[in-house]
């Protein structure tokens, strides 16, 4: 199953720490947010990611090949920030017409029997 992680905010709430670091790679815990978010979906058994990027998406990405080598994973740019329903949209390609998603926000830690 695939999840899709739109990461592409600026994190303006959180300055001055998302000046340089993406909000999903906050760390809490020690830990990134993303890789919180990254792991649950694994143990859930997701085996495909899409994340959205945009605002320091190179450091997401940087992040995801490094820390989840292993992982089958798209990214797809966000030039514009336009929105959440936005973000997902321009996933349309890399999703068949009746194949379900599961929409993980890059900034939120969840625990859920999924």
């Amino acid at each position: 199953m695939k999840a899709i992680i739109p990461v592409a905010g600026v994190g303006v709430r959180l300055r001055p720490h998302t000046y340089s670091q993406p909000k999903p790679l906050i760390p809490v815990a020690g830990k990134p947010i993303l890789g919180f978010i990254i792991d649950r979906l694994v143990q859930a058994g997701f085996t495909e990611f899409i994340f959205v990027i945009g605002y320091l998406g190179e450091k997401i990405e940087a992040f995801v090949e490094t820390q989840y080598p292993d992982l089958s994973t798209h990214f797809v740019l966000q030039h514009t920030r336009e929105g959440l329903g936005h973000a997902i949209w321009l996933c349309r390609d890399l999703v068949e017409d009746n194949e379900g998603v599961f929409i993980a926000l890059g900034d939120t830690i969840f625990e859920a029997d999924l």
